[in-house]
């Protein structure tokens, strides 16, 4: 039995030597680099097949709508904000006043106010988030609209040409130009459904709602342009003082000592990590060990000073965020006014024909292009309000203004 074995080894082997395919190492096992040898050919590149491509889908059936305020938005995001709905999940009880604290319960006093200052920055953060979407579903929607009238606009410009054509006159606008036309709007509205669908998706997760839920969120609002300016210096001083990333280090630099030395150190690690390569450990506080005592409290006071140097940092940082986002808003809404200049005088355009053609005048297609004109104008406008809202949202954000306390 052995001989028979080591008689088909060597068998294998003979084989193996002699270039037996079936035995030898595939080419693909071959772990070892080696150029790639390609051949040299003519440049063709050939076209893509778009035979089975079809007609244009038809719209599905509506399948309903949530009406939603932009208040209601905020305040569910603000509630289900998965990160400071975490955050706060750590804390158990609340401890009375710091200062008559001592040993564990001071730590676990700071532990739960950081972890309060930092709730409040993700609820901010979740509640900028989705009143982003719901502005854009409001665009979006609005849009849609616009969208159905020009396609009504064009319909009817196509339906007047053939008519010409069947009389055999030429019609004054160009019939291919206008089926292209036609083609284009059904595009828009592919995308633009399919844009309502992915924002409605991530709406509904922010908000706790199943994304599967059948049905779109329909923004109930009407988006108002206020008259009056944000004053940056104002808008910094309210930042300043509401924003909660800053009013975490105002919290951790006045409660650090030698009873908070270690959180206050890993709050300081977590917001700068270069610090953890070089911080040294936190050794336990003892009333039997003064040396050690010495070092924390000497060691309190350097973190103290890190803190509020950081604190400065970040003021200054917060400070030109703010004052970034009021440029912003005051760009979006002048954006808001050229845009609506502009629908102004296609309105008045549109009026002044819609008067020749009271009187019998034959302008019945150039009315028809200026409704179109219009259409357009009114679509710009839209893009330009919700953009000046959002822009409204960021400012807030920055001030940390969207959640309360």
């Amino acid at each position: 039995m052995r001989s028979a074995a080591a008689t088909l080894l060597l068998a294998c082997g003979l084989l193996a030597g002699t270039g037996c395919k079936w035995l030898a190492t595939p080419a693909w096992q071959d772990h070892q680099p080696r150029p790639a040898e390609l051949p040299l050919v003519e440049r063709t590149v050939p076209a893509p097949d778009v035979s089975a491509a079809g007609e244009p889908s038809a719209p599905p059936p509506s399948p309903g709508y949530y009406q939603l305020t932009a208040d209601e938005c905020r305040d569910l995001a603000c509630r289900n904000s998965a990160a400071a709905n975490l955050i706060e999940a750590s804390v158990v009880v609340e401890p009375g006043c710091f200062a008559h604290l001592t040993g564990r319960d001071a730590v676990e006093y700071l532990r739960i106010t950081a972890a309060n200052h930092l709730s409040r920055e993700a609820r901010n953060r979740t509640a900028a988030a989705a009143l982003t979407l719901y502005y854009r579903i409001l665009e979006l929607e609005l849009k849609a609209d616009v969208l159905a009238n020009s396609v009504t606009e064009v319909d009817g410009l196509l339906k007047a040409a053939e008519v010409l054509e069947e009389k055999g006159f030429k019609p004054a606008d160009d019939t291919h130009a206008l089926k292209k036309q036609r083609v284009e709007l059904t595009g828009e509205g592919a995308k633009l459904r399919s844009g309502l669908g992915k924002l409605n998706a991530e709406l509904k997760s922010l908000l706790a709602i199943d994304p599967g839920t059948p049905g779109l969120i329909l923004p109930a609002d009407q988006v108002k342009v206020v008259p009056d300016p944000l004053d940056p210096q104002l808008a910094v001083q309210v930042g300043l003082a509401n924003r909660a990333d800053l009013n975490l280090l105002r919290c951790v630099a006045n409660a650090v000592d030698v009873r908070t030395l270690g959180p206050a150190k890993r709050v300081l690690t977590g917001l700068v990590p270069l610090l953890g390569a070089v911080s040294r450990p936190v050794e336990e506080p003892s009333v039997l060990s003064p040396f050690v005592d010495g070092l924390a409290k000497a060691e309190g006071s350097a973190v103290r000073r890190q803190l509020t140097g950081l604190l400065h940092d970040r003021e200054r940082e917060a400070a030109k965020d703010i004052r970034t986002a009021v440029d912003e808003w005051t760009t979006a809404r002048d954006l808001v006014a050229v845009a609506r200049k502009k629908f102004e005088l296609d309105t008045q355009r549109l009026d002044d024909l819609q008067k020749r053609s009271d009187t019998g005048q034959a302008v019945e297609a150039d009315l028809r292009k200026a409704k179109l004109d219009l259409l357009k104008t009114e679509a710009d406008l839209i893009a330009a309000v919700t953009a000046w809202k959002i822009a409204d949202v960021k400012a807030r954000e920055a001030m940390g203004l969207l959640c309360g306390p």
